[in-house]
């Protein structure tokens, strides 16, 4: 099997596990999501984008009243899986998330492995967590809370357009960070 076709079947793969986990329709081949950059951190060539499908934020099947919502995480480091993806159900109510399951694929291998989630019901620690939460539970303030759209498209379009701007945002974030190293060195100086 040529590696470029493994890729895309692992791809498939996780769009059939992201659409079954979320009541999303597993109907499409290649379903469409409406993607928002949630939350983002890192350093040049080190970056990782947290980025949730407004299409999985449907009611729960697993927990009356809760609220799924499907988070994928973005690597640019070569040394890191390409992405994660976890599936969250949100009480909206309470303020707690909950982990479904979660998978993980990696960059050379396009090998998808399942990934150790915790299903105890948490207040949100981690602002990634906190920020999907709002992101279930308030749906009209998306803008206000400092998430970015990216637009409706597939899930292979959506990580190749997270691509296009790691690779835009390295020298900005190199530039800034030779910046931060000489304000150092100078106040060293001093």
């Amino acid at each position: 099997m040529s590696p470029l076709f493994k890729f895309k079947k692992l791809f498939f793969l996780s769009a059939a596990l992201l659409a079954a986990s979320t009541s999303v329709s597993a109907e499409q081949s290649n379903p469409v999501g409406d993607w928002w950059i949630i939350y983002g951190n890192g350093v040049a060539h080190k970056n990782i984008m947290y980025v949730a499908d407004a299409t999985s934020v449907v009611p729960s099947q697993k927990t009356k009243g809760a609220t799924m919502v499907a988070v994928t995480l973005v690597y640019e480091e070569p040394g890191k899986p390409m992405i994660d993806v976890y599936n969250l159900e949100a009480q909206c109510s309470a303020g707690k998330v909950r982990f479904i399951n979660g998978q993980s694929i990696e960059r050379l291998a396009y090998t998808m492995r399942h990934l150790k989630v915790s299903d105890t019901w948490q207040a949100p620690k981690e602002f990634w967590i906190q920020q999907a939460l709002k992101f279930a539970c308030t749906p009209g303030s998306r803008n206000k809370n400092e998430m970015v759209t990216l637009g409706k498209m597939e899930y292979m379009q959506m990580i190749q357009t997270l691509q296009q701007m790691f690779f835009k945002l390295a020298p900005v974030q190199e530039k800034s960070q030779m910046m931060d190293d000489m304000d150092t060195m100078l106040e060293l100086e001093k």
